[in-house]
């Protein structure tokens, strides 16, 4: 599964009723207070960092969601409500997309009159006609694209197939969201930063992650699903052992570009933002906050203590509750 932590990107929750409030309204029980905890924490997962004059809310995202996902809740939107200012990976505007488009063309497709079928032994290019055919793709613009481009336009594809959009995104929802409250939008790295961090890896390891990709093809969409319903859940032992696991122990180039490195250059910018002032919100794809060398982690190696975030934090706080997710014959 090397590809999907580039498309998952923690924890949002459920609502802390407005009959949790002191002052009016009716006396809620230990064991009510116990209930909403549960319901509060079957959402995806937040984290903390503060210090004395400052907080910063980590939350994860994920780029590929199902319409019918309800995973914006009440306390991430108060999170929301008290941050001044919003960190993104990267601009998504119409301009960005524009150039994002652009890019992806100049970096994705051969230019030196070889095609993709060219570097593919007789099984890949089996494979390629199959996921042609059944993906309704034509042949000759997949056998145009280097093997990245070609790997993620059949992942888009097959989600696209299984209801599942960029476009309600929850880092689209987050980004509109905080244009609408006026935030501060600052983006951690460029367009370009972020394609040449898979379009630059090795082909060798590009031919790996395509192959991977067809042989997986008609079953992307039911996975992709799974893990979106992992993460909607909070369920973080289980997306790191679907997304980070194989792809430190299989890919650990790709690991190290897509995930590590740029973790480490996130870092440094959040740590300036913490040498300051007031209360601001990460929200960043899920995989950067999953694993032994996450955003997580560099945030605590540079002395800051980073602790999940729930909003009911008093006695008997529920942990997430296990989600049964169906596994697939084939991981």
């Amino acid at each position: 599964m090397f590809r999907f932590f580039l498309l998952l990107s923690a924890a949002a929750a459920l609502s802390f009723l407005s009959a949790c409030d002191s002052g009016s309204g009716p006396t809620v029980s230990v064991d009510d207070r116990v209930a909403q905890a549960r319901a509060r924490n079957d959402g995806p997962a937040i984290w903390k960092v503060s210090d004395h004059d400052s907080e910063l809310y980590l939350f994860g995202t994920i780029h590929l969601l199902p319409e019918d996902l309800n995973w914006l809740k009440d306390d991430l939107r108060d999170v929301m409500q008290d941050a001044g200012t919003v960190y993104f990976e990267v601009d998504t505007s119409e301009k960005a997309r524009i150039d994002a488009t652009v890019l992806s063309a100049q970096l994705g497709f051969r230019k030196d009159g070889l095609r993709l079928a060219d570097n593919l032994d007789n099984y890949q290019l089996k494979l390629l006609d199959a996921v042609a055919n059944n993906g309704n793709i034509p042949l000759a613009s997949l056998d145009a694209m280097k093997p990245w481009l070609a790997s993620e336009y059949l992942t888009f594809t097959a989600a696209k197939e299984a209801g599942l959009s960029a476009d309600l995104s929850a880092d689209e929802a987050l980004k509109s969201l905080a244009r609408r409250q006026q935030k501060n939008i600052i983006y951690l790295e460029s367009v370009e930063d972020q394609i040449r961090a898979t379009a630059d890896l090795p082909v060798g390891l590009q031919l790996e992650v395509l192959t991977e990709t067809m042989e997986d093809f008609s079953d992307l969409g039911r996975q992709l699903t799974r893990l979106a319903k992992g993460w909607s859940v909070g369920q973080t032992d289980f997306l790191t052992q679907q997304m980070i696991d194989p792809l430190k122990a299989d890919a650990g180039e790709m690991y190290r570009s897509v995930l590590v490195d740029r973790n480490e250059k996130w870092a440094k910018t959040l740590v300036r933002h913490l040498e300051g002032s007031g209360t601001s919100v990460v929200a960043v794809g899920m995989a950067h906050l999953l694993g032994e060398e996450s955003l997580i982690t560099d945030l605590e190696e540079a002395g800051y203590e980073v602790e999940r975030y729930y909003a009911f934090m008093g006695e008997n706080v529920i942990s997430p509750t296990e989600l049964t997710i169906e596994r697939p014959d084939r991981e």
